[in-house]
């Protein structure tokens, strides 16, 4: 095959790759080393994998790869097309003499699926002997034939140089046009490799779509298996990742060694048919194992093991979510399985009563294909029976996408366990653990922080930063609480206590980038702020029948804007002193004029421009910030304004009438915006900012919140 030919199939295969919804990644490619000749062998899922490997070990490695295919696709142009740029039909009469030519010489390597043909159902199983599979005859043993080019190459490689050391020209001769080897080519010295492959899809759906409406348009076809491999194969292309890991490479020669050793203790011939009797199947059990072991665990792997192990047939999503979250972090302590990055400790968001797509998505194929059901009460239902239905091979993708799933994670004993034993554990166990998890990583990340930024002339107590937490699990009721601007959560302790002296939980949130330094805000983000109070609500709301959200200034804002992104989550909010606009700000309190901050905003771009002022409570909070600051500080005003109008919880809105910082109007403007039926505005008399920490009110203030949210319905 000529290069110019390899790089048009790979740029026809780079146009494939750019329709793909998200890249092709892969791993283990520190595994790839050229200086072996290296059989690949990988599992086979789709048809899209006969092209769309060696484009990947060409393109991004360098690696020019031939392949076999099943013969029944070598007609038309699609045929000349694979002949041309190498790959080889299963019922070439040559092909193991080809193989075999290519890999003595080091000429090139080859992609083979050992499992033969596409395994539609994933179902994998391992005896006592080898590997089963499921194709659409039945289970049937894993092809060894992938091992045994292997274990010939080394074995007519060593033959050949013995016939070379002797000097026999006519077997050299034979030797070289058996395999395709020109008179002036040589043999490598190098041994054969073998690296297993894994290709892994995520997520597998189902559905009309562009390519598909194209396909059946022009393929008009009443085959049952053809239509499910246009509908598959399309939705692959279109929404899925594909990733493709690499695992460690296999010597053959090294394993050809240690068979021979112990058929030699054994006392039995040494030839090639008994070594290679011998050696067969365990050599096709070691390189098949690493393929299976190294398939990309992805959320709905855990979804649906999740759901294969429940206890009940019966569970609300929460209790399902926090199930999945403990079971992350159980592999991910394991650290043997390869696990989507999604799987990280961000996952907490799956916890936080917003819309979570990979959730949302995965339940919505198990309600379309009937595998569970919603009732009135936001109760799923588990059809066990048709949960188990493998449907037919060639249906079976479509029908019961998850059972596809549960098949090839059927052998990975230590993650099943790990599964059963979180599905089979007390809810309520789930829920506190999951609560303590989320609490100790937020301590963590802070204390992280917090030396990362420290100064020994300029740092506070470490005390007066860190987020806390207030709990009895007796207490049924919890609120969220969060600190102002430049602030920490020592600024919100007195609060805190009082709710909790009143039988209310509390968790006191550090917002990022404040309770260190000064430079820790200048590279936070109001996201960032959000997320540190997704990260206590979604702890806090584990352990608690009802969840109230609270904050002080800017950390009333939070308040608010979670309040308006989970409303039937969510059954009260409280903000104190907080300003929606920067129209709704004191000017002085930011700089001489607004006209100032604006200009700022939309121009300036130095990130070591500070702003100082003298805050109430300068043992708590920043004297000093940097504009960048302000900037993160008017967007969230501004997503603020635009989505108050979205808050129809009971809400309280407490705002001092001589607030040197926030004009009183901006309660005014909370009041009447939000669609909150059951809704009050305090007014408290102070010239102070923090009131929390005004001892002349804070008292009132601290009444008045406990009592709004005992009064609330339901408490």
């Amino acid at each position: 095959m000529g290069d110019k030919m390899y790089q048009a199939s790979q740029f026809v295969i780079s146009m494939i790759e750019r329709t793909m919804a998200n890249n092709i990644t892969y791993s283990g490619e520190k595994n790839l080393d050229k200086n072996f000749p290296i059989l690949f062998v990988a599992n086979h899922f789709t048809r899209i994998e006969t092209f769309l490997v060696p484009y990947v070990l060409y393109n991004k490695f360098g690696f020019k790869v031939r392949s076999l295919a099943d013969h029944y696709i070598f007609a038309g142009i699609l045929g000349d097309y694979l002949s041309a740029v190498g790959t080889v039909s299963t019922k070439d009469e040559l092909r193991n003499e080809k193989i075999l030519g290519d890999l003595l010489t080091a000429r090139e390597n080859w992609l083979i699926y050992p499992e033969g043909s596409m395994i539609k159902s994933k179902k994998i199983l391992l005896s006592e002997d080898t590997f089963e599979i499921e194709d659409k005859k039945g289970l049937r043993n894993i092809f060894t034939g992938s091992a045994v080019l292997a274990l010939q190459s080394e074995l007519e490689k060593s033959k050949y140089f013995e016939a070379l050391n002797r000097c026999d020209v006519e077997a050299i001769k034979e030797f070289k046009e058996k395999y395709f080897i020109k008179e002036d080519e040589e043999l490598s010295y190098s041994n054969t490799h073998i690296i297993p492959v894994n290709i892994s899809y995520t997520p597998i759906r189902t559905g009309e779509n562009s390519i598909s409406d194209l396909a059946k348009k022009y393929i008009k076809s009443e085959s049952v298996s053809l239509n499910e491999e246009i509908d598959i194969e399309s939705n692959l292309l279109l929404n899925s990742q594909i990733h493709i890991h690499f695992s460690k490479p296999i010597d053959v020669k090294t394993f050809l060694f240690k068979t021979k050793r112990t058929l030699k203790q054994e006392n039995l011939e040494l030839d090639d048919d008994t070594v290679i009797k011998r050696a067969r199947v365990p050599l096709t059990n070691m390189m098949m194992n690493e393929v299976y072991k190294n398939i990309l665990i992805t959320f709905d792997h855990v979804f649906a093991l999740c759901l294969e192990y429940s206890m009940e047939n019966e569970f609300d999503a929460q209790e399902l979510k926090a199930r999945i979250y403990l079971v992350c972090r159980e592999l991910k302590k394991l650290d043997i399985y390869h696990l989507d990055k999604i799987l990280d400790a961000n996952l907490y968001r799956l916890l936080n009563g917003e819309p979570y797509a990979l959730f949302d998505d995965v339940l919505s194929v198990a309600v379309n294909q009937r595998i569970i059901k919603e009732n009135k009460n936001k109760i799923y239902v588990i059809d066990r029976k048709k949960f188990k239905d493998e449907h037919t091979f060639h249906t079976i993708r479509i029908k019961n996408t998850l059972r596809v799933l549960l098949n090839e994670t059927m052998i990975l004993h230590e993650l099943n366990d790990c599964v059963k034993y979180q599905a089979h554990k007390d809810i309520k166990k789930v829920y506190r653990e999951v609560f303590y998890i989320i609490y100790n990583r937020d301590t963590k990340q802070f204390t992280k922080d917090y030396n990362k930024y420290y100064s020994v002339f300029d740092s506070k107590a470490k005390e007066i930063g860190k987020p806390f937490v207030l709990y009895n699990e007796n207490n049924t009721v919890g609120c969220v609480l969060s600190h102002g601007f430049k602030s920490a959560p020592r600024e919100i302790e007195l609060l805190a206590n009082y709710l909790f002296d009143n039988g209310i939980n509390v968790y006191a949130i550090r917002l990022k980038g404040h309770g260190t330094m000064p430079e820790d805000l200048r590279d936070a983000t109001y996201k960032d702020w959000y997320d540190s109070f997704d990260i206590g609500y979604s702890a806090l709301s584990c352990v608690s029948e009802k969840i109230f959200v609270c904050g002080f200034s800017t950390g009333g804002l939070i308040a608010l804007l979670k309040a308006s992104n989970t409303s039937y989550k969510i059954d009260g909010v409280v903000c104190i002193n907080s300003a929606v606009s920067l129209g709704s700000i004191h000017i002085e309190y930011v700089a001489s004029t607004l006209d100032f901050i604006n200009s700022f905003i939309s121009q300036f771009r130095s990130e070591d421009d500070t702003y100082e002022s003298e805050p109430e409570h300068p043992e708590i909070s920043y004297k000093k910030h940097y504009m960048v600051s302000v900037a993160e500080w008017k967007k969230l005003f501004d997503i603020v304004e635009e989505r108050l109008k979205h808050i129809s919880v009971p809400t309280l809105i407490i705002q001092g009438d001589k607030d040197p910082v926030v004009d009183p109007k901006s309660a005014d403007i909370i009041y009447d915006t939000i669609k909150s039926t059951i809704k009050e505005k305090y007014i408290v008399k102070s010239d102070k900012h923090v009131l929390p920490l005004d001892a002349s009110v804070n008292q009132d203030i601290f009444k008045k919140i406990t009592k709004f949210i005992k009064s609330t319905k339901g408490y």
